[in-house]
């Protein structure tokens, strides 16, 4: 977990290769890589980095999806093993501070949330993954 002694947690998917290579949750370069969508939702919602605490559901890199033709190649989805094998860690950072709010981002994120019990805790907002079509404002929203 990046851990800046927040009041808001971010809950991710997983870390892709820069990340898993730099060591930091949604940091990834690419311009359409969900750390560079994460850095503008900050800089529209006059928020940097340092207001959260950032973590993901799993801690490792699920690897790439097969290229198909000339599009890039995706992340995989974490497997369920590394999910459960994760668990425990995910639970260590949810309950490590007493947040105000918790920000999960899709679908992976909000399944692996759910499984540990917290779907029904009012402190978590439950979003699309900034990579999944959310717009950069409804993504500042989300993070402000």
């Amino acid at each position: 977990m990046e851990d800046h002694g927040a009041s808001v947690l971010l809950i991710f998917q997983a870390p892709g290769v820069e990340e898993w290579t730099n060591g930091r949750p949604v940091a990834g370069t690419n311009p359409s890589s969900a750390g560079v969508r994460l850095e503008a939702a900050f800089r529209i919602a006059r928020r940097t980095r340092q207001d959260y605490n950032i973590t993901n559901t799993v801690q490792c890199f699920p690897g790439k999806k097969p290229q198909v033709g000339a599009a890039r190649s995706r992340d995989s989805a974490p497997r369920a093993a590394a999910r459960q094998h994760c668990s425990e860690w995910l639970r260590q950072d949810i309950q490590a501070h007493s947040y105000k709010r918790i920000v999960v981002f899709g679908a992976h994120a909000r399944r692996a949330v759910r499984d540990l019990g917290f779907g029904d805790d009012p402190r978590f907002h439950f979003i699309r993954h900034p990579t999944g079509g959310i717009s950069n404002e409804d993504l500042a929203k989300a993070v402000g």
